[in-house]
């Protein structure tokens, strides 16, 4: 017995001697070869997926899907719940859904699994936090992209929308994900058609020199024009949605905001729901520190009607365990005479967090401002909260919409929490209260919210409808002075114990 346990140990070891040099290798050609001959020849169990996963991102990053699909059938042997084989594979079988090989309820069902599994991701041994980030992100997108097209296909345009919207604020150079939203924009009873016409652009121009363009195109002005618009407004529309370069999307907004959609037939016929086949994904940028994130590409139009409807896939929020905090703070209220009392305050609050609680700090006015992502760092987080400037807007929807999907797609835990720091105001968001309301739920995040200087009553409606429907809690202060015992009470209740 314990010559066999002795053996067990040993083959262990050589395992990870062998492993660790395949990673510690600098060039990725002769790194990725080392790897797939160690994924071959490895016992079952978390090294061999470790290496399985590395495989795989390292032909992701190369654009090389074809050997990443290759590779994400072994690692589905080795781990049938792995979110980064069901990621290739639910991508792999959007082409069967478009084909009519596969049913869209088993796409849907596989791609569910993949973001159910996508926070619980481990990082491989030896890869850098950097590339597991750009991983975990490039699965949601493949992983939202395949439910929304399910989604599509049944019909359910309204689910539709809330995953794509996810898919393309991941990655927005995807045709294919551009061009299922418009089709989910322009579907259904409640159309949204100045949005679904600017994803149809925007396909239009991502698609160019592929065989689907010159399809895309036709059928885009045919479209259009069929809807009662005309071909001069279109080609307005495809000047407005090409991209400009790393520039922030405000241009387009408001060269958008000019064009009025054409107004529909009495009874306009649905055409035929034509689908391109995949185009390469760009690579995903994870947005560096303090640079303004741009939140949706195009305006949203949503009416914000009394019964909105209602998405049925809720996640109910954890409330105990290591937290995944997102503080969320609108920098108007960092001014001089509130600064010390805001940012000392979070601050003393971070520090009463425990060793394995992570955080990320988000300001947000007329843009979204990552100061620090998550980390578990508390000096990182100090000068994160040090480096706030004020600067005038309001996107809260936005801000709250993105937080929800960021904690929703990277988080470490299911504890998952946003402190909301504002004066209640919504300006110029082009997030809609449903698309809001629906990340929030596939987040099963819990909102906290400190109203400092609410003077308008549907900020206080805004901030307490926030709260409430999550588990979460409101207060509302009226001077800096009041901050310090509101975090303290939000802080308890989230279950950071700060007293002092």
């Amino acid at each position: 017995m314990l010559a066999a346990c002795l053996a067990a140990a040993q083959s262990q070891s050589n395992e990870l001697s062998q492993y660790t040099n395949a990673v510690a290798h600098v060039q990725p050609s002769e790194r990725v070869i080392q790897l797939e001959r160690f994924a071959i020849n490895a016992q079952p169990g978390a090294l061999k997926i470790d290496a399985l996963e590395y495989v795989v991102w390292e032909y992701l990053r190369a654009h090389n899907d074809a050997h990443a699909l290759a590779w994400a059938h072994p690692l589905a042997d080795a781990d049938a719940n792995n979110p980064v084989a069901l990621a290739l594979l639910s991508k792999q079988a959007r082409e069967a859904v478009e084909k009519g090989s596969m049913k869209p309820d088993r796409l849907l069902a596989m791609s569910n699994r993949g973001l159910d599994g996508l926070s619980q991701l481990r990082r491989p041994l030896g890869m850098s936090e950097a590339d597991f980030v750009l991983l975990k992100r490039e699965s949601n997108a493949m992983l939202s992209g395949a439910a929304g097209a399910a989604e599509l296909h049944m019909k359910d345009y309204v689910s539709a929308r809330v995953y794509l919207h996810n898919a393309v604020s991941v990655n927005d150079k995807n045709a294919e994900d551009d061009y299922a939203l418009a089709l989910a924009d322009l579907g259904g009873s409640d159309k949204n058609m100045k949005e679904g016409y600017w994803y149809l652009a925007r396909a239009v121009d991502l698609s160019q020199g592929t065989p689907q363009g010159l399809e895309i195109a036709r059928y885009a002005r045919a479209r259009y024009v069929k809807d009662g618009g005309s071909s001069s407004d279109w080609n307005d529309f495809l000047a407005s949605a090409k991209p400009a370069g790393n520039e922030p999307q405000r241009q387009a907004y408001t060269a958008m905001a000019s064009l009025n959609p054409p107004t529909p037939p009495t009874a306009p016929a649905h055409p035929a729901q034509k689908t391109a086949t995949p185009v390469r994904n760009a690579s995903i940028k994870t947005p560096p520190a303090a640079t303004p994130i741009n939140t949706k590409p195009a305006p949203s139009v949503w009416a914000d009607t009394a019964n909105p409807p209602v998405i049925q896939r809720r996640r109910v929020p954890a409330t105990t365990g290591p937290m995944s905090l997102g503080i969320l703070v609108e920098t108007s209220l960092t001014t001089k005479e509130n600064r010390s009392a805001v940012v000392n305050s979070l601050i003393d609050m971070l520090r009463h967090m425990s060793d394995q609680d992570e955080a990320f700090i988000l300001t947000y006015d007329n843009n979204l401002v990552f100061n620090q992502d998550l980390t578990t760092d508390p000096h990182a987080l100090e000068e994160a909260m040090e480096s706030i400037k004020p600067q005038k807007g309001a996107v809260l929807d936005d801000a709250i919409a993105f937080s929800a999907g960021h904690l929703a797609r990277i988080a470490k835990y299911p504890n998952r929490v946003l402190l909301v720091v504002s004066d209640g105001k919504n300006i110029d968001s082009h997030s809609s209260p449903l698309q809001t309301s629906a990340e929030i739920n596939a987040a099963g995040v819990r909102i906290f919210c400190i109203g400092l200087d609410v003077n308008e009553m549907d900020g206080r409606y805004r901030l307490q409808a926030l709260s409430s429907s999550t588990g979460g809690q409101s207060s509302f202060i009226s001077s800096p002075g009041q901050f310090r015992n509101a975090t303290r009470e939000m802080a308890q209740n989230m279950g950071i114990d700060f007293r002092f």
